[in-house]
C-alpha cells in the first residue's frame, strides 16, 4: 500500500510541477512589451480613428458633400528642388492655410484638384469649434473667400500608453 501511495504522490507530484512550469512559461510571455514598432503602429492606428472622427464631426457639422473633390495635404504642396516659383503660384497660395495648431489634422479638399476653382479648408480649433474657409482660385491664385466658425463637440485622443511597449 506505501509503495502504491509513494507512486501516486510522485505522479502527483510531476504533474503538479509541470501545470506549474506551464502557468510560469505563459505568465512570462504576457508580461513581455511589445516591441516600440509595434507600439508605433498601434498609435497610428488610434491617431488615424481619431482623425477621421474629427474629419467626420467637421463635415456633418457644414453638411459637406466632398464627392469630386481632391485631398492635399501640406506635403502635397511643398515644391520641389528645380521648381520654378511663377509655375506654382497655385500650391504656393495654399500653404500659409496650413499655419496654427489643431485638434486632428488640418484639411484642405479641392474640386477636380489644383486644376478646379473651388476648395474647402477645414480644421478644429483647440477650443473645440470648427472652422471652414471657403476657396476660390482667381487666376493662378487660391484665395479665402469666407470664413465660418461653429460651436461643436471638443474632441480628445485617448493617451497612449508608451510604457508598456520595449525601449527598441
Amino acid at each position: 500500500m506505501n509503495k502504491k501511495f509513494a507512486l501516486l504522490m510522485l505522479m502527483l507530484s510531476i504533474l503538479f510541477c509541470e501545470i506549474n512550469k506551464v502557468s510560469v512559461s505563459a505568465k512570462s510571455k504576457a508580461e513581455e512589451k511589445p516591441p516600440k514598432s509595434v507600439c508605433v503602429e498601434e498609435y497610428e492606428k488610434q491617431w488615424r480613428k481619431f482623425d477621421n472622427e474629427v474629419l467626420t464631426d467637421i463635415v456633418k457639422s457644414y453638411n459637406l458633400d466632398l464627392s469630386g473633390y481632391k485631398e492635399f495635404t501640406q506635403d502635397d504642396l511643398t515644391l520641389k528642388i528645380g521648381d520654378n516659383l511663377n509655375d506654382h503660384s497655385d500650391k504656393i497660395s495654399l500653404q500659409h492655410l496650413f499655419v496654427g495648431f489643431s485638434i486632428g489634422s488640418m484639411r484642405l479638399f479641392l474640386e477636380n484638384g489644383l486644376e478646379g476653382t473651388k476648395g474647402y479648408f477645414f480644421y478644429k480649433r483647440n477650443d473645440g469649434n470648427n472652422v471652414l474657409k471657403e476657396l476660390h482660385k482667381i487666376g493662378e491664385v487660391w484665395v479665402v473667400m469666407s470664413v465660418d466658425e461653429r460651436k461643436a463637440v471638443k474632441l480628445h485622443l485617448k493617451p497612449f500608453n508608451w510604457s508598456k511597449c520595449t525601449e527598441n
